[in-house]
């Protein structure tokens, strides 16, 4: 498994007037990261949505939140955006991760995390999992099935939205061989490093993986959002020991940066401190298999023997 170079935009919705103000952006940005190197990009939570969402308020609609834009929407209101993000993976050469988007199905909402090629075709489209009670209310529905991909010989997962705050979501895609877990997020303000750090820092510190944290900031449709996209390592290989390998300030609205994966990083960290012989693996057989890895092969220890 070689190095991979990564990169993610934090970015703002209310800086944008027009779709065409947000096509222009978008698509300088993700090729910036590109030439910068970055063969694998994550946009925040919603991304896919901004671009409908600046649609219809040209026409003189103001949706409340995600669930009524979705509502407005319908089941193909968001293809044009995903064919423009299909577009860009291909046209790039990268993996694109395009954030997320909530689409209305026949029994609710589905809060989907869409992962492009290089040849611009969906590698993989992952479901949130665990719904909050206010995303239950609103109609949401979790989605029951995590899975992982290769890319360039690292195993990638996806965590959407709440998913990145259940440590158990880490842990079974640690289990399924993740080497690298994204997480798109929409964190509303006020921004606490406590809630943050509870999130996929931790995640990743409890499975010694690497983590992507894209996440939204600004204003959009009702809610004010105040993350920190950060690119996290275990604290055993990080020089400061805070196990954050880049990362875009709280006072920051918008930002992007580009970070390398090198998976001896992980090999060191797992010889400092082996976790996968630490598992508990009979809860995880008896509570978890039926639950989330049911007709999955499960890794129980990373591969090349480094635990």
């Amino acid at each position: 498994m070689s190095r991979l170079a990564c990169g993610l935009l934090q970015m703002d919705p209310s800086g944008f007037d027009t779709v065409h103000d947000l096509h222009v952006f978008l698509t300088a940005k993700i090729s910036s990261l590109s030439q910068a190197g970055a063969r694998l990009i994550v946009l925040p939570a919603y991304s896919v949505m901004i671009g409908p969402a600046l649609q219809f308020e040209a026409e003189g609609h103001s949706p409340r939140d995600p669930f009524e834009l979705a509502r407005l929407s319908g089941t193909d209101g968001f293809s044009a955006w995903m064919d423009f993000f299909a577009a860009a993976a291909l046209s790039n050469k990268i993996y694109l991760c395009p954030g997320t988007f909530i689409t209305p199905t026949y029994v609710g909402f589905e809060h989907c995390a869409p992962l492009f090629s290089p040849d611009g075709d969906l590698a993989l489209v992952q479901l949130q999992t665990h719904v909050s009670h206010a995303e239950a209310q609103a109609g949401m529905v979790a989605g029951a099935d995590l899975r992982v991909v290769d890319i360039f010989g690292h195993k990638v997962g996806i965590a959407i939205g709440t998913d990145a705050w259940y440590p158990e979501v880490g842990r079974i895609l640690a289990l399924l061989g993740a080497d690298t877990i994204l997480a798109p997020t929409a964190v509303p303000a006020p921004y606490t490093v406590w809630h943050q750090t509870r999130g996929l820092w931790q995640v990743i510190q409890q499975n010694q993986v690497f983590g992507i944290e894209a996440s939204l900031g600004g204003r959009w449709l009702g809610m004010t959002y105040q993350g920190r996209s950060r690119v996290f390592g275990p604290v055993e290989v990080t020089p400061d020991g805070r196990g954050v390998l880049g990362e875009v300030t709280s006072e920051s609205v918008e930002g992007e940066l580009t970070a390398l994966l090198d998976p001896t990083d992980l090999e060191a960290a797992r010889r400092t401190f082996p976790v996968f012989d630490h598992f508990n693996l009979g809860i995880y057989e008896t509570r978890l298999a039926d639950a989330y890895l049911a007709g999955r092969p499960a890794r129980i220890k990373p591969e090349g023997g480094q635990c």
